[in-house]
């Protein structure tokens, strides 16, 4: 039943937990700045525009995301092995990019990977339906997808460390908020599309433009 999965999940994180508890070695904490100072930052231009960005973000990932299943049974027909199979390949490749996505932030910068996975991001999702009718090019678009889905994390908390580093703590947590807030928003607004078309083909070109306004 679906409750061992729970009971899994539950039993693997209380070791994950151990596990960082015992080889992780101590880390300083930031220095001490007042809230006041830190929720100034609201006030920032550059902070709000940057967490409008994670909204449209996760909220176009999620109009899509939320329904990747019934997309890959009802458009691409493929039954449940066929679809557990192919998720663990798009984990596979969200570590990958986020792996890859440091990397590059490292190299040319938080701006420029954010803009050009958000673009691709986008694009991909925009090919999606057009592609529906085989299923090799439209698993390759959802590769794409995810790949630089993952890409942009480490751009966008990377961007965020560099414009508030002394309230790094409170700007990421405001992101974390925003990314759930952004996942619900997106969930109901793709649950709308498909109970008005009676399809979930059609998610996509509704999530392509929410992520790029991002």
């Amino acid at each position: 039943g679906w409750r061992m999965i729970f009971v899994l999940l539950g039993a693997l994180s209380l070791l994950i937990m151990a596990t960082i508890y015992r080889l992780l070695p101590a880390v300083d904490g930031d220095e001490p700045v007042s809230l006041g100072r830190q929720l100034r930052l609201l006030g920032s231009g550059v902070i709000v525009s940057a967490l409008f960005i994670t909204l449209f973000r996760e909220t176009g990932n999620s109009v899509m995301y939320t329904y990747m299943t019934p997309f890959l049974q009802s458009v691409l027909h493929m039954n449940a092995a066929g679809v557990a199979v192919t998720m663990l390949g798009f984990g596979i490749l969200g570590v990958i990019g986020s792996r890859l996505g440091g990397y590059a932030v490292d190299r040319w910068g938080a701006v420029r990977i954010l803009l050009a996975g958000l673009l691709v991001h986008a694009a991909a999702l925009a090919l999606l339906p057009a592609f529906s009718s085989w299923l090799v090019p439209d698993l390759i678009l959802i590769g794409v997808m995810m790949f630089a889905m993952f890409v942009t994390a480490p751009a966008i908390q990377t961007y965020f460390i560099q414009q508030a580093p002394e309230s790094s703590d409170l700007v990421l947590s405001l992101n974390t908020s925003v990314t759930h807030l952004g996942l619900a928003a997106g969930a109901g607004m793709g649950g709308a599309v498909i109970s008005a078309t009676s399809t979930v083909l059609y998610n996509p070109w509704v999530a392509g433009p929410v992520v790029a306004l991002g």
